[in-house]
């Protein structure tokens, strides 16, 4: 199943004028909430590894999504993905957890 996550220039009149009219690069990544696994994540993430080879714990939609530029997913970080985008343009990304 994939979630939308919609990216919004929410920037005040002025502010950062220096992006106007460059991309933006965003960075997901799935964390534990629990404090206890996030001390050991390594080790949860080897175990994915291990026994699921081959899939990934975060990766996106590329069909569905909409204005995002060089999505990329490093195949040595399971849970992490990301992509530019234009902030003066619609831009939806569709991620799968």
């Amino acid at each position: 199943q994939s979630y939308e996550i919609r990216m919004l220039d929410n920037r005040k009149l002025g502010e950062l004028p220096e992006i106007n009219g460059k991309l933006v690069k965003s960075i997901f990544r799935v964390v534990f909430h629990d404090r206890r696994l996030q001390y050991t994540e390594h080790q949860q993430l080897e175990g994915w590894r291990w026994n699921r080879p081959g899939d990934r714990i975060l990766d996106i939609d590329i069909p569905m999504s909409v204005g995002i530029i060089d999505p990329r997913a490093n195949p040595t970080q399971l849970n992490t993905v990301e992509f530019l985008w234009d902030p003066a343009k619609r831009t939806s990304v569709f991620i799968q957890v």
